[in-house]
């Protein structure tokens, strides 16, 4: 992967997970001491957030570098899931929580040694 597709994978999961919070743009960028054009662009993939506002983001939102950076969950089990669960998980609104809750509860309730 190069470094545009990495710009732009960060960028992906930094706009979820702000987005998913409730936050706009111009908020963050307040939180951050920088522009909303400046977050426009690394939400885009085109710029990045300096070290200490990556770090002050993942405070912000209680959520890990790893998964901002990489993608990767807390967990090596959560970390095997496909991206889109893991994005449910990380930035997913309560009503994409619940629905995933219960589509997993139904999943456990065929298996075939689930009682």
């Amino acid at each position: 992967m190069n470094n545009t597709n990495n710009l732009e994978a960060i960028g992906k999961r930094i706009s979820l997970t702000r987005r998913a919070k409730g936050m706009t743009q111009e908020n963050l960028a307040e939180k951050l001491g920088v522009s909303p054009k400046h977050i426009s662009h690394i939400e885009c993939g085109t710029s990045s957030l300096s070290l200490k506002s990556l770090i002050e983001f993942c405070k912000i939102f209680d959520c890990s570098m790893d998964y901002i950076i990489f993608g990767n969950s807390e967990s090596k089990l959560l970390s095997k899931l496909p991206s889109e669960i893991t994005d449910i998980l990380h930035t997913g609104t309560d009503a994409d929580l619940d629905r995933l809750n219960r589509y997993l509860q139904v999943y456990v309730e065929l298996l075939p040694d689930h009682k």
